[in-house]
């Protein structure tokens, strides 16, 4: 097996699979070290903004994983064969080290959805990749998400896509609403410095 066949055949699960890998390290290391559950989201019940980014998600990581199993699958979904797939495959992984870089940029201030409160670990990270964007993070998932349209074309991974821009624009929303709260004037200052997305 050539490196590039093994890349385009298994380059989604090693992305994969170090994310989640440095996520459960990342959450590890807080939970023991500054006592930080990071899951807020878990913490109160879920709006349908997250129950469908929650199925979205799931979806398309079930779909990379099992493809390279189950070669019907492409079929099933109208996926066709890209013309540069490794450029995709480039892409998925440059969306999942910019969210693995913001994980690592906001320190004790990272968590999984909207806290019902400020705790006293959180603070505005306003530098770093935060000093560009006001959400690297979810700048680096639309850049996994159009990877894998660019690895994989076809109707489920765009749609996956577009789902999801429009389904984090609630999220980001319900963010702001917390921040502004939490941190008053601070962030008002720093929206009108950093802008949401690019």
């Amino acid at each position: 097996m050539t490196i590039e066949t093994f890349l385009l055949t298994y380059g989604p699960h090693v992305i994969l699979g170090v994310v989640s890998l440095l996520g459960f390290v990342r959450m590890q290391i807080l939970a023991r070290r500054d006592g930080i559950f990071v899951f807020a989201a878990l913490r109160q019940k879920k709006t349908p903004t997250e129950h469908a980014l929650g199925v979205i998600a799931v979806v398309i990581y079930l779909y990379i994983v099992a493809r390279p199993f189950v070669p019907i699958l492409d079929s099933l979904v109208y996926a066709q064969p890209s013309p540069v797939p490794l450029i995709g495959l480039g892409l998925m992984g440059g969306g999942v080290g910019l969210v693995v870089l913001c994980w690592f940029n906001m320190g004790s201030s990272w968590r999984i959805g909207v806290p019902v409160e400020k705790e006293t670990s959180q603070s505005l990270v306003t530098s770093g990749l935060y000093q560009y964007s006001r959400n690297p993070i979810y700048v680096g998932i639309m850049a996994f998400l159009i990877g894998i349209c660019i690895f994989v074309p076809g109707p489920l991974p765009l749609l996956a896509a577009i789902a999801t821009f429009f389904l984090k624009g609630n999220t980001i929303r319900q963010e702001e609403a917390f921040l502004k709260g939490a941190f008053g004037d601070q962030y008002d200052a720093y929206c009108s410095q950093v802008r949401r997305w690019i």
